[in-house]
């Protein structure tokens, strides 16, 4: 899958913050994706009430979500951690965010001055997405608006790019409908 490879390019002998380690399916996990990779040190953060959230929602197993002391339990609009980190991933977690803006601005602070953030979201714009809308998403983001919140937060988006979502095996005419469904943004931090 796209985000996928591209990720795992950027996080190789970094230390790596994963927000939103644990509320994904296993199959949108990037966490367990992340675990294989060789990043120099792997930490995540998930809220607290989210296995019960997720299981309900979902309707998961818990056997099936990743268990792993690496992962924080606090919510990143407000949680501190003592170290900064080379590469911050938000895989599909900011649409589910009640205030982006705190969240962005806790992300720069924990983001190496030198580091990059990385944020994936479902494209607002495509029809795809607000025509089935997912009822846990708070907010979409199309570019304009995302480019928006990210310069007010102390980012600078350095690469954006369309892709077909995080579903694993699309057919041909799934892929055609999904083309631009989803947001890969890479972003540095204004200095």
């Amino acid at each position: 899958m796209i985000r996928e490879h591209i990720i795992e390019k950027l996080v190789e002998n970094k230390d790596v913050l994963d927000i939103g380690s644990i509320g994904q399916t296993e199959a949108y996990s990037l966490w367990n994706q992340l675990s294989k990779t060789n990043c120099k040190s792997l930490t995540g953060i998930d809220l607290p009430n989210i296995v019960d959230s997720t299981t309900r929602t979902f309707k998961l197993e818990t056997e099936n979500l990743p268990d792993d002391e690496r992962i924080h339990w606090g919510n990143m609009e407000t949680y501190k951690f003592n170290q900064t980190f080379d590469v911050i991933i938000a895989g599909d977690v900011i649409e589910h965010v009640a205030n982006q803006e705190l969240f962005l601005r806790n992300i720069h602070n924990h983001l190496s001055d030198k580091g990059i953030f990385v944020l994936t979201t479902p494209n607002a714009k495509w029809p795809t997405v607000f025509l089935k809308p997912n009822p846990t998403h708070t907010l979409w983001h199309d570019k304009f608006t995302l480019e928006r919140i990210l310069t007010v937060s102390g980012f600078r988006i350095t690469k954006l790019i369309y892709y077909p979502g995080n579903k694993p095996n699309y057919n041909i005419i799934q892929k055609l409908l999904a083309w631009q469904q989803s947001m890969l943004v890479i972003c540095e931090k204004i200095q």
